[in-house]
């Protein structure tokens, strides 16, 4: 099992590490003539937690092609995946702390983070040709369950609430029952393109 490149995939870790940094300036910086109403100590930790959902998403997947030219391949991509939550987990907990949650919810998240980054190396790793439907997939699945939720509860439409955990951004701040099925349902998707074995090139 060849592991990642570390000098290869250095844009890589600066680019997550340079998100989450962002996100504290943001939140916690002032950086706005006027302060936004979502930073807030309650929701610091779920906002750095939203941004590596995006990142894991629709970003780590267009390194992946890379990482494979190196010959980093099959499970050897969740090692970088590993890397990428070691690199985080300082911010995470003193994002935990200042919103007061639990090591559970803790590893809830980054349980769903690592599921949704190991689908996203499968399918770039499986199915390059189809990133594009990938990606408005995540889009679909990422922007219309929290529009039926929204319909429903502010615009008295009849929408399934149920809709609204496809998204995995309402997922990870839904918590609970949301978050663990999304982790186990995209991790086992991706643990299974991952070790399948390829075709000669």
């Amino acid at each position: 099992m060849t592991l990642p490149p570390l000098h290869r995939s250095a844009s890589l870790y600066l680019s997550w590490i340079g998100g989450l940094c962002g996100t504290v300036v943001f939140l916690l910086g002032n950086v706005f003539p006027y302060p936004l109403p979502f930073a807030t100590p309650a929701a610091f930790f779920i906002s750095l937690v939203e941004v590596e959902i995006f990142f894991v998403l629709l970003v780590w997947p267009l390194f992946v092609p890379a990482l494979r030219k190196e010959g980093v391949r099959g499970l050897a991509l969740l090692a970088t995946v590993a890397v990428l939550v070691a690199f985080a987990l300082p911010l995470l907990l003193i994002g935990a702390n200042v919103s007061s949650v639990d090591a559970g919810e803790l590893i809830r998240s980054q349980s769903l983070v690592v599921g949704l980054a190991a689908l996203g190396a499968g399918i770039a790793s499986r199915f390059r040709p189809a990133m594009p439907w990938y990606l408005l997939s995540v889009f679909l699945l990422s922007t219309l369950p929290p529009l039926s939720h929204f319909l429903e509860h502010e615009m008295q439409a009849k929408a399934p609430l149920a809709t609204a955990y496809l998204s995995p951004f309402w997922g990870a701040a839904a918590g609970g029952a949301a978050a663990w099925g999304q982790s186990v349902v995209a991790g086992l998707a991706g643990l299974i393109l991952l070790v399948r074995k390829e075709p000669a090139a």
